[in-house]
């Protein structure tokens, strides 16, 4: 089971309802008292349960003087056939109990809401679906039962930026360790009790002896637990003196505690959980040396589960625009914003932090820079489609470990090139690949140009890399490819030119979406192909990146890339 949306109304700062999308996990960024905490406490009521255990408060949760109430739709997909089934054999039986008929798909919400003036949150699986005559109360039944199911699926954390190290053990790691712990020792239990009940046996006949015979005594774990008979374990680091995680600095023990979340995540997923983790801030205690360690782990968690985080620190923001959200105050409320790019996406935490320039942009140890979107998702998915030579040997390291910065087009790259190049290209590898239509041979010459008369080197196949002349990304492929997509929809393009060999000099398309259909086609063809033959062009533009990229690196950083890398 999967949370793929929320949409949240009349909570806290939110009024106008703002729809969020958790699919790919999710960064939010945004200025303080804007809203990013609230969000996280959104997603937290979803799971609060009938016994209200996230602790919704109507006084203090819902901040607006109106007749309204707060109400979240949480939007789920599931698997019908496997291990979802139990619930949808549920869902399906309520279908049947509406007076009309509901068709049952992977994809269904959940309502969410709290009656005016009150505290008890009140769930739905249908909106304004009415039930057959005489089937409320079965139906009722049902759909508690159903709801109570599909909360169960999920374990959701939440992690304040408030919260001291110690209460992050206690609440998180320490009740996982008792567990794990736990089920060694109940192979011992059946031993544990013999033993127990010896020692009562001896204590009776003394209580006997001294005339008190009716009266027998037993051992008992607390509550019947053995989690509960475990009492604590001490969390000791090594570096190399062993001493209590509490004595280390702030750092080490948040990054050591973060380190757990993703056993934790593991271990939950074995007894068949959903993990979901709502972090605030995880960059609080956090020495800025860390960041990249911490976010290695938090990148590691976010492919076991659902992550959802806010910062205010530029290095744990994704580069993808798409797992990015942004809150602003207009009018005492707040809004939710989506990017089409990550500079604008991390604007606000730019605006505020005194930082050299690459770090100002947040720039990885390598960058490669390209026009927009499709290039960076269709190079990133090359090169991990491409994954050797056919002989197992590793190809491009370098260009591997490089980041994609998409920008919002050719003028936003060529704009961005003209007002950053000078003092980034100081601090890190930076290599622009463009175009070879005429917008981006354009823009090459203008760089050109602009940096000759600042004296700044800016050299073909060295600082930038033209594709073929003509051609955009999608003249990498194939060119017979392209032609049978002219054959058979020759509508989608608005030229379409070839030579006296009858080769391909240049095409464009009629829309952005014709541009998508085609990439669609190019993309699927190589999938379903048996060999490379198709990525000839792919492979030698990033011969040529990762040549260019390892001398710069090299020549930056005094050292060549780590081979573990």
């Amino acid at each position: 089971m999967k949370l793929e949306s929320i949409k949240i109304r009349n909570f806290r700062t939110i009024r106008t309802e703002q729809t969020i999308d958790l699919s790919n996990g999710l960064t939010i960024v945004g200025p303080n008292s804007s809203g990013k905490t609230n969000i996280l406490k959104a997603i937290e009521l979803v799971f609060t349960g009938y016994e209200n255990s996230a602790g919704y408060n109507y006084d203090s949760d819902f901040s607006f003087d109106s007749s309204g109430q707060t109400s979240i739709v949480a939007n789920f997909s599931g698997d019908i056939q496997g291990e979802d089934s139990d619930f949808f054999v549920i869902y399906k039986e309520l279908c049947l109990l509406l007076e009309k008929e509901i068709d049952v798909l992977p994809k269904f919400s959940l309502y969410l809401s709290f009656a005016s003036k009150s505290s008890n949150p009140s769930y739905r699986l249908f909106s304004n679906e009415k039930y057959k005559t005489g089937a409320q109360a079965k139906f009722s039944k049902k759909q508690i039962q159903a709801i109570n199911l599909l909360l169960n699926k999920f374990i959701c954390h939440y992690v304040p930026s408030s919260k001291s190290i110690n209460d992050l053990y206690s609440s998180l790691l320490l009740p996982f360790v008792k567990k794990s712990i736990s089920k060694i020792i109940d192979e011992k239990n059946a031993e544990i009790k013999i033993r127990l009940k010896e020692i009562s046996s001896h204590l009776d006949s003394q209580l006997k002896i001294a005339g008190l015979g009716h009266i027998n005594s037993e051992f008992r774990y607390p509550s019947d637990s053995l989690e509960l008979l475990l009492g604590s374990f001490e969390f000791h680091l090594s570096d190399p003196s062993s001493t209590p995680v509490d004595r280390k600095g702030m750092g080490i023990q948040a990054a050591s505690i973060l380190a757990s979340f993703l056993w934790i995540t593991k271990e939950e997923r074995i007894s068949k959980k959903n993990t979901i983790w709502l972090i605030e801030e995880p960059e609080s205690y956090l020495h800025p040396q860390l960041t990249e360690s911490c976010l290695g782990m938090l990148n590691e968690i976010a492919k076991e589960s659902l992550l959802v985080s806010t910062t205010h620190s530029l290095g744990f923001v994704d580069k993808n625009p798409n797992k990015i959200l942004g809150t602003e105050v207009v009018n005492a409320e707040t809004k939710t914003k989506t990017y089409n790019n990550y500079l604008d996406a991390t604007n606000s935490i730019r605006r505020s932090l005194g930082v050299k320039f690459s770090d100002f942009y947040n720039l990885g140890l390598i960058n490669i820079f390209v026009e927009g979107k499709s290039d960076r998702e269709i190079f990133s998915w090359a090169l991990e489609k491409i994954a050797d030579d056919g002989k197992g040997n590793h190809l491009w390291r370098y260009l591997r470990n490089a980041d994609f910065l998409d920008f919002t087009g050719v003028s936003g790259l060529e704009g961005f090139m003209k007002a950053t190049y000078e003092f980034i290209q100081k601090e890190r590898p930076v290599i622009v690949v463009m175009d070879g239509d005429d917008a981006g041979q354009k823009a090459l010459k203008n760089l050109q140009q602009y940096f000759g008369q600042k004296k700044i080197p800016f050299e073909a196949n060295k600082d930038s890399i033209s594709l073929p002349t003509g051609f955009t990304l999608e003249g990498l492929f194939p060119h017979d490819w392209i032609a049978t997509v002219y054959a058979e929809h020759p509508n989608w393009f608005i030229s379409y030119l070839i030579d006296v060999d009858g080769k391909l000099q240049s095409f464009d398309m009629k829309t952005e979406a014709n541009k998508d259909q085609l990439r669609k086609y190019l993309v699927n063809k190589a999938e379903i192909s048996e060999n490379y033959d198709w990525a000839e062009k792919f492979k030698k533009i990033f011969s040529v990146l990762d040549v260019e990229l390892e001398k710069k690196y090299i020549k930056l950083y005094g050292h060549e890339i780590n081979p573990a890398t």
